[in-house]
């Protein structure tokens, strides 16, 4: 397409014939003007000019003798680009010994509200939250120890596992969804008294995932994995009791982000 203009004369739209091949003249005053005779049906004004790039200028305009590059056309996005999800980690102690570290990767491409929610737990970045306790997992406890099938923390408002806790959101929040499913031992779930009543605390699956009776995780939101420290957490589990109590404490010494 051509366009054809003078500062005090009509403007001209030019497309040639092998793309439809039609004029539209316009007056700046008068609105649409009728074509040039003897000339094609084409304005003849020649005081400035917008042509399309030649074959091969790499997308750059002439306007008025100054190079202009066009836009480019968007790429398709390139996997390796993605942001990766986050990791975390907690380090444990038993009886106030260091019993090692648990790394989690946290998965924020499917449920990235409830997992910010234990990333920013792991961090403490949010301070004190509503309930005047630390939003914070360091220093809290796994209040339920069972082996064989999961363990339970993040009670950071009463501290021995009788309280919900408290989200980064303030109180409670919402189910985010069920999309992840149970994946063995080291799966992530939220850990809510009733429907969308998450807060801080949270379950380790231990158990394999077609060991369970119910469908945990159409209940209960899975938002991670352990990716390193299950051999940890198993030798966390010989501390357990038959009413699956801790007989030791067992406390999250330090937690934090790594990626």
């Amino acid at each position: 397409m051509e366009i054809s203009f003078s500062a005090n004369g009509p403007i001209t739209f030019h497309v040639p014939a092998g793309s439809g091949g039609f004029t539209i003249n316009v007056n700046p005053v008068g609105g649409l003007v009728p074509p040039a005779v003897g000339n094609g049906g084409r304005l003849n004004v020649n005081r400035a000019h917008i042509h399309p790039p030649a074959s091969g200028s790499g997308g750059v305009k002439q306007v008025c003798g100054e190079s202009v590059k066009a836009a480019e056309t968007p790429k398709p996005s390139d996997p390796s680009l993605k942001i990766p999800n986050p990791k975390v980690f907690f380090d444990m102690t038993v009886d106030g010994k260091p019993v090692g570290r648990i790394v989690m990767e946290l998965f924020a491409d499917t449920t990235p509200r409830t997992a910010e929610n234990f990333r920013a737990l792991c961090t403490g970045e949010k301070g004190i939250g509503k309930l005047g306790k630390p939003l914070h997992y360091k220093g809290s406890i796994f209040h339920r120890i069972d082996p064989a099938f999961l363990y339970c923390g993040g009670d950071i408002t009463a501290g021995n596992g009788t309280g919900q806790g408290e989200s980064i959101y303030g109180g409670f929040f919402e189910d985010e969804n069920f999309i992840r499913k149970l994946n063995g031992p080291g799966t992530i779930l939220m850990y809510g008294a009733n429907k969308d009543s998450n807060g801080s605390k949270f379950m380790i699956s231990m158990a394999e995932k077609n060991n369970w009776e119910y469908d945990i995780d159409i209940e209960h939101v899975v938002f991670g994995q352990v990716v390193e420290g299950l051999d940890v957490l198993r030798n966390i589990g010989k501390v357990a009791t038959p009413d699956c109590m801790p007989s030791k404490p067992v406390v999250i010494a330090d937690c934090g982000q790594i990626l």
